[in-house]
């Protein structure tokens, strides 16, 4: 993160949506790989949000597991979330989704288009990877990351550009699918870390987490 400067929050929720809303306008499947907990929880209210504005009626779900867990206690302790949230009580408790919907395996397979919330978050193993095996030689499918993909994951992999994909033991598939990276993360960037620094002003700073490439940067 420490190399990299960010859009404006509202202006990557806007790109986000436009994105996920012309593929499932003409058709196409929107696979969202997500870490169960905070971030899918953000990202499902905004499309939430945004398809009861729009009046769509395009199936989104979330994985089961971890997720649905985490949504039971976001709804149970709401009052624990941010000022903007807790305001939106007194009409409904957002985190009761009304147009998103636990997922079952056979329905990757259904036409038509659909949204899937899905961990793990970088494409390397589990749910996410396996709908984006089958998704991803669709020409009309959308792939959109959220989160960090370390080197040596599935996610990684496509957001470095790699059109054919190799599984050992299995078929190889080929990566047709618009694949993006449009962050989300709770980290911040170049830009707010100078920031901190700048209004720390410590005597040192000590790089101790990260990728050996960016840290050198």
């Amino acid at each position: 993160y420490c190399t990299t400067i960010r859009d404006s929050r509202r202006a990557r929720e806007t790109d986000l949506l436009k994105r996920v809303h012309k593929c499932v306008e003409r058709g196409g499947k929107v696979l969202i790989p997500v870490f169960a907990l905070g971030r899918a929880q953000e990202l499902m209210i905004l499309l939430d949000m945004y398809w009861e504005r729009m009046n769509l009626n395009v199936p989104i779900y979330f994985s089961g597991g971890l997720i649905q867990k985490a949504n039971v206690v976001y709804t149970n302790f709401i009052n624990w979330t941010n000022q903007k949230i807790k305001q939106t009580y007194h009409k409904r408790n957002v985190f009761d989704f009304k147009h998103i919907q636990p997922f079952e395996r056979n329905i990757a397979e259904n036409p038509g288009p659909m949204v899937l919330f899905a961990t793990p978050g970088m494409l390397h193993t589990g749910l996410s990877l396996d709908v984006f095996k089958k998704w991803a030689p669709g020409e009309a499918n959308l792939v959109i990351l959220p989160g960090y993909c370390s080197p040596g994951t599935m996610g990684n992999a496509v957001l470095n550009g790699a059109k054919r994909l190799d599984f050992e033991g299995r078929p190889s598939i080929d990566v047709r699918c618009t694949v993006i990276a449009l962050s989300f993360s709770a980290h911040a960037d170049a830009k707010g870390i100078m920031q901190l620094i700048k209004m720390a002003q410590p005597q040192n700073v000590l790089l101790v987490h990260g990728e050996k490439e960016k840290m050198h940067e």
